[in-house]
């Protein structure tokens, strides 16, 4: 995201009244998607004044960036810190899934935020997920190097395959009225049972 269409607070009673922009504006994004949410509402429900508002962001769109970028870091932080003692390619691929699934939970609006962003502008939806897969094709590209994945297979249509499995594998936990530990361990195993053996039960010719 351009930095110059945002500004971050100096002080920390500007960052008390950024933060309530932000949090006003997922909520806000989430129920009414982004077209139907004016900059004169999110000022309304945040309780502040119009210039506040233009103090920090430049228009609407600059305010849906930040905190689509912000919600990128969020993941890929949740994401680092469930992998940090993983060894093997395997055990990156179940903690990483297991750490987003809990994150999805955790923050439901991130789902509706991000997926907006292909009506709100899809080259903003086109860069959020490119950026991911570059990424994890590189990691994948080490883990064929140490012969931990296959090296017949595309590694940027694994990437999606593999971002595909966790996005809607996250639906499947938002849809649930409850989520333990178990069931967390539970879904994320059902996953890797079939990245590990496939879903046939033999080989096709």
């Amino acid at each position: 995201m351009n930095q110059a269409n945002y500004r971050l607070p100096k002080r920390k009673d500007g960052q008390k009244t950024f933060e309530q922009i932000i949090d006003t504006a997922k909520k806000l994004f989430s129920k009414n998607g982004y077209q139907a949410t004016s900059i004169n509402e999110i000022i309304q429900k945040a309780g502040i004044a119009t210039g506040t508002f233009y103090l920090y962001f430049d228009d609407k769109f600059a305010l849906y960036s930040y905190v689509l970028a912000k919600y990128r870091k969020s993941i890929r932080r949740a994401i680092s810190e469930g992998i940090a003692h993983a060894t093997t390619r395997y055990e990156k691929e179940r903690l990483g899934l297991r750490s987003f699934l809990k994150f999805a939970w955790q923050d439901p609006l991130a789902y509706r935020i991000i997926w907006e962003s292909m009506f709100a502008d899809k080259a903003l939806f086109r860069e959020y997920y490119e950026t991911f897969s570059h990424d994890y094709v590189r990691q994948l590209d080490h883990a064929v190097k140490d012969g931990e994945v296959r090296n017949d297979v595309d590694l940027e249509t694994l990437s999606y395959i593999l971002m595909g499995i966790s996005n809607f594998v996250g639906l499947q936990v938002l849809f649930r009225d409850t989520l333990s530990d178990e069931d967390l361990d539970r879904i994320t195993d059902q996953v890797m049972k079939v990245l590990t053996s496939g879903m046939f039960t033999q080989k096709l010719e």
